[in-house]
Formats: C-alpha cells, sequence, structure tokens
C-alpha cells in the first residue's frame, strides 16, 4: 500500500473510532428523529374549547346567522384520489390532506359559542364586559367613513384568550362580514363560494423528443435545492474536517513527525482521501434518506435518472475543490483563529452558488448558467442545479465539457494546494498574504 493510502486510513480511524464521532454521527441523529416523533405524538398544544357569549354590535340582520355558519364550518371531509391520477399529483394530494388536517386539528372546538346582538349598547360598555368576563368577544361593525367604503370590524378580546381562539375569531368575522353581505344582496355565500373554488389543474411539460411529463408547482423549486444542498453541506463539512485537522496538526507539532515518513504531496494525498470517506460515513444517515428520497423522485418521474448521475460526478468534483482550498489554507497558518484571514475569500466563494439559485433555476439555459458552469469553484454547485432543474436533459456536449473542465481545475486546485502545502506546513508565525501564497505556488 502507498504511503498515501496509509495516510488516508490513519486519518479515518482516528476520526471515525471515537466516541465523539459516534455520537455526532449517529447518537444525534437518532435522537434527533426520535425527539420529533415524541413531539408530534406528546407535545401537541392542548387547544382549550371555546365556550362564552360573542357580543355582536352592527352589522346588518344577518351577521350573526353568517357568524354562526362560519363557526360551523364547512364540515367537507378529505376526498380520496382519484384514479389516473400521476406519482406527482398523488404527492400534491398528500400535501393538501395533511395541510388540511393540521389545521383542523388546531381548531378549537366551538360547540358551546353562543350568539348575542347588543347593539343597544355602547363601545365602552362592550369593552368592561370583555375585561370582567361577560362576554367570550365582542364583534363591533363600524358604518364605513365614506359612502363606497366598506365596513370596518374591531374584534374586543380578553387579556387570556389564547392564540387559537384569536386567529379563529378574527378569520370567521372577516367570513361572516362578506357572507352578510352577499345574503343582504339576495345571494346565497354557499353558492357563490362553490364558483370561486379553484380547479385542479395538471401541467404537462412537452419535450422535442414528443415526450410528456407531469409538472407539480413545489418541484420545480424544492428538488433543485434539495440535491444541490446535500452536496453542498456534503462538501463544505468535509473541507472543514479537514482544516482543523491540518491547523491542530500543525500547532501540536505531529506534521513534523509524520513529513519524516512521507513528502508533503503524499500527505495531502493521503488526507483528502481520508476525509473523503469520513465525510460519507459521518453523513451517511442523512445521505441514505436524501438518497432514498432521490431515488423515489426518480421513480416518480420527478428527477431523472441522468440528473442523479449528474449529481454523483459533482459531489466528488465539489469535495476536491473545497478540500483544496480548506487543506492550503491549513497549511498556511499557524492557528484556526488565523484560519478566519484566510477563509474569509473562501466563504465568499462557497456561499455564492446559493445566492444564483433563484437566477439558474429561473433560466437554467441562460447566458449566467451556462457562464458559471465552467468556473470553478462555483461549477460543480451550478452544474447540478442546473440538471436538476431543467426540464429537459441538458445537451450532453454541455455536461461533458463542464465536467472536463471541473475535472481540470479541481486537479489543479489539488496541484496548488499541495504546492502551499509543501512550504507552509512548517511554517510559522504571521499568516501569508495572498501574494505570497501565490509566490509559493509558482515556486519550484
Amino acid at each position: 500500500m502507498s504511503r498515501a493510502g496509509i495516510i488516508a486510513i490513519r486519518e479515518f480511524r482516528r476520526t471515525v473510532l471515537t466516541k465523539a464521532f459516534f455520537i455526532g454521527a449517529v447518537v444525534l441523529p437518532v435522537a434527533f428523529i426520535a425527539i420529533s416523533i415524541a413531539a408530534e405524538m406528546f407535545l401537541k398544544p392542548t387547544i382549550a374549547p371555546m365556550q362564552g357569549t360573542l357580543a355582536v354590535k352592527g352589522g346588518g340582520p344577518h351577521l350573526i346567522e353568517s357568524l354562526k355558519l362560519a363557526f360551523e364550518g364547512d364540515g367537507a371531509e378529505p376526498t380520496a384520489a382519484p384514479t389516473g391520477e400521476t406519482a406527482t399529483e398523488l404527492v400534491d394530494s398528500a400535501i393538501e390532506q395533511a395541510t388540511e388536517a393540521q389545521q383542523a386539528s388546531s381548531r378549537p372546538d366551538t360547540g358551546d359559542v353562543v350568539f348575542t346582538d347588543e347593539s343597544s349598547l355602547s363601545d365602552d360598555a362592550l369593552r368592561v364586559g370583555v375585561r370582567d368576563g361577560t362576554w367570550l368577544a365582542a364583534l363591533i361593525v363600524h358604518p364605513p367613513s365614506e359612502p363606497e367604503g366598506q365596513e370596518r370590524l374591531e374584534l374586543l378580546v380578553p387579556p387570556s384568550a389564547p392564540n387559537s381562539h384569536v386567529e379563529l375569531l378574527e378569520d370567521t368575522a372577516r367570513t361572516a362580514a362578506v357572507d352578510a353581505r352577499l345574503i343582504g344582496e339576495g345571494y346565497s355565500p354557499a353558492v357563490i363560494r362553490k364558483m370561486f373554488k379553484r380547479p385542479k389543474l395538471r401541467t404537462t411539460r412537452l419535450d422535442q423528443a414528443g415526450g410528456e411529463r407531469t409538472e407539480a408547482q413545489w418541484t420545480r423549486w424544492l428538488v433543485p435545492v434539495v440535491v444541490m444542498g446535500l452536496i453542498w453541506m456534503t462538501t463544505f463539512t468535509g473541507g472543514n474536517y479537514l482544516l482543523t485537522s491540518t491547523v491542530e496538526e500543525k500547532s501540536s507539532k505531529v506534521i513534523e513527525v509524520l513529513l519524516s515518513a512521507c513528502g508533503p504531496g503524499e500527505l495531502i494525498r493521503g488526507k483528502v482521501i481520508g476525509f473523503g470517506l469520513v465525510t460519507l460515513v459521518m453523513l451517511a444517515m442523512y445521505a441514505l434518506v436524501a438518497v432514498a428520497l432521490l431515488t423515489l423522485m426518480a421513480a416518480a418521474d420527478v428527477v431523472r435518472i441522468d440528473t442523479l448521475l449528474i449529481a454523483g460526478a459533482c459531489l466528488i468534483m465539489a469535495y476536491l475543490m473545497i478540500a483544496a482550498m480548506m487543506a492550503g489554507v491549513g497549511a498556511a497558518v499557524s492557528d484556526i483563529t488565523e484560519a478566519q484571514t484566510l477563509l474569509g475569500p473562501v466563504m465568499v466563494v462557497i456561499m455564492a452558488p446559493l445566492l444564483l439559485i433563484p437566477v439558474i433555476t429561473e433560466d437554467p439555459g441562460g447566458v449566467v448558467a451556462i457562464v458559471t458552469s465552467y468556473i470553478p469553484p462555483l461549477s460543480p454547485f451550478i452544474l447540478v442545479l442546473r440538471a436538476s432543474a431543467a426540464t429537459e436533459p441538458l445537451p450532453w456536449i454541455e455536461v461533458v465539457s463542464a465536467l472536463i473542465v471541473g475535472y481540470a481545475a479541481a486537479f489543479t486546485m489539488i496541484w496548488a494546494a499541495g504546492r502551499v502545502f509543501r512550504v507552509g506546513i512548517l511554517m510559522q508565525g504571521k499568516p501569508p498574504s495572498m501574494r505570497e501564497l501565490l509566490r509559493w505556488i509558482r515556486a519550484r
């Protein structure tokens, strides 16, 4: 086995075979999932029933009737998804039904609420009655201030009113005011509401080859962000491990012992490979879930197989680029505090793909998307973002050329980091400037 391989195994074992790593990589994710499930099952807030009398002042003869109907709700049950729906539409239906179920579970019981017309009382008397508990709340309808204006509602609630009660009162008051207005004009609110109910819409994306694919609104932004976010998190975590290890070994003089047994080039290659394996193990639980999710998306025709292949190639490329930058910074400084000085430009570059997400997802084939696909170290993130956001597969010539340019840049960055590593790994004192780093790279 080569000395670089021995170093890679050493870095892998000394990081993975520790209690801290086990706690961080296994125990914490499992605990987080368990706590989330327990919180969903046992820590739901107790919604107190709404009881008492709601005093109403003004609003006409139909307002109380409309309030009663609004408090009762439509009573509609979730309907089963009709046959013939695509996988994407089934996911949309599941999301919609889950949202409705969540809203229903947070709605307080209003079976004991009664309504009374207190138009003869003054506003101050209503305020006193709400404060002393005579009424559950009071709804005051002020007349419009101009001939064509609308009435203004004022809701009075006691100091101890729960937020769920206040939200329900606000929503039903607005709905009832509109319904009362419709009834006064001779219209049926139920019929009007049914007429304005938005129909379901199926969007079918047609491609040049004559095929078609069902498209959902949530897939247009969620899938690209998830795919690129997974790669971004993985590469940044691995690079951060590499930076921390290099700085610690340099400050503790362990690096001098390692260099007595191998060269700087072998040492940096071993570290890059070793911490690449560490990153994969550390994120295995998250990655398995993400890969399973992406595979299901591919089966549901949400993510194409070619997108998954491009994502795998971009993951390796991105890690090599980030690892090269982190290794170079770690070799050039003496402690982690000095590393912050050189990490500024690196962080700007790493954060740039996140800022370009709206631009790339809106036009994956635009000039900005194409140009940034060839600019390292943005290229792997932009390329996978384009591939997952594009409605059709990217032209193969663009993908191949971007991968060639990206991997050439990645190995060039590894070479440059090795040159910096060779000169700076044994140096102590003031961290070098960017001009000095360039001089180290050109040195023979």
